[in-house]
């Protein structure tokens, strides 16, 4: 008997010392854990809102990832953080990489530690005032007080630099957003000027309260503006975006981007870049705005392009050039 007890325990802590061998732990069989920083804007904004869309669809479609998304004093703080390997993903904008590669604005120095991943809407550059109002062209706006949003905010940049080239001087109102749309609501401002996506839900707002008109710009004026802004383009509104809006209305064009760390994997940043596109239609039915933008439009984005992401862009089509894909100094 203690012949087949000493048998027993032997056999049976043998299966015990071997059983991991043949049946692995649950630290084994689950995926490594991908955890990326996602520094997106102020909360309320719309860019902010597409940070927080796309990084629910990538976790939710790319196992093993987690995504923390962060609330940051605006796309224009993200280019520092991610320069100094702080952020792996952050909303971002064409201006604010024109004038972070540059050294300009923003930050004294040179950052060039980003990258583009993906357009996320266009910015329209968006002139509007009072239906009434004799004011019926940019060149107009000349001497009038004029509503541009919050002081050293991109699309305060982006107005002031249009200005400029037009060779207006127009009197700023520097504020937030929301002030901007009271002042205009009780037409303490001659006009406003702000560039995102479209239809935008303030000038929505605007029209609950006056009647409103937008501003087209010449073909001349849109020239002028990409000479002296080279991250423009020119553009369309087109006719019916907003309903009181009968005829297309040109205008220029940025894009809110969202950049990537250079450093990330290649095949990461594939991943990334083709759930993104394949899911598009989940974006869409959420971010509204996101319709004007399209794969191709990655050739007038500004920063150099992710090796990962170029992968995939030429894999669907798009002729991204050597020149644009991002090389290791």
């Amino acid at each position: 008997m203690k012949g087949l007890f000493r048998f027993f325990h032997f056999f049976l802590i043998s299966l015990l010392i071997g059983l991991p061998l043949f049946w692995p732990s649950n630290a084994a069989v689950a995926a490594e854990k991908i955890r990326l920083s996602f520094g997106a804007a102020s909360t309320g904004t719309w860019i902010y809102m597409f940070c927080a869309l796309v990084g629910e669809i990538w976790q939710r479609n790319i196992p093993g990832l987690d995504i923390t998304v962060l609330a940051t004093a605006g796309t224009s703080a993200n280019f520092i953080p991610m320069h100094k390997g702080e952020l792996d993903l952050a909303g971002a904008s064409s201006t604010g990489d024109y004038h972070a590669l540059r050294g300009q604005l923003f930050t004294k120095e040179k950052l060039s530690n980003f990258c583009s991943l993906m357009p996320a809407t266009k910015a329209f550059h968006q002139a509007f005032t009072y239906a009434d109002s004799p004011i019926k062209g940019w060149k107009d706006l000349d001497g009038k007080k004029l509503a541009i949003g919050a002081r050293a905010s991109p699309t305060t940049i982006n107005s002031e630099a249009i200005c400029k080239s037009l060779g207006i001087k127009p009197k700023f109102v520097f504020s937030t957003p929301q002030e901007a749309i009271d002042m205009m609501k009780d037409r303490r401002v001659d006009a406003m000027m702000y560039g995102t996506g479209a239809p935008w839900s303030a000038i929505l707002d605007v029209a609950t309260a006056q009647k409103v008109k937008l501003l087209p710009m010449t073909p001349e004026e849109q020239k002028k503006a990409q000479e002296a802004c080279p991250y423009m383009v020119p553009g369309i509104l087109p006719a019916k975006t907003y309903s009181f809006q009968d005829e297309d209305i040109p205008t220029a064009v940025t894009f809110q981007t969202v950049n990537v760390r250079p450093g990330l994997p290649d095949d990461l940043v594939y991943k990334l870049t083709k759930v993104i596109w394949e899911h598009w239609d989940e974006v869409l039915k959420a971010s509204i705005a996101s319709k004007w933008v399209k794969p191709a439009d990655m050739l007038h984005l500004i920063a150099p392009i992710h090796p990962g992401a170029a992968k995939y862009y030429r894999e669907i089509g798009v002729q991204i050039p050597d020149h644009r894909v991002w090389k290791k100094k």
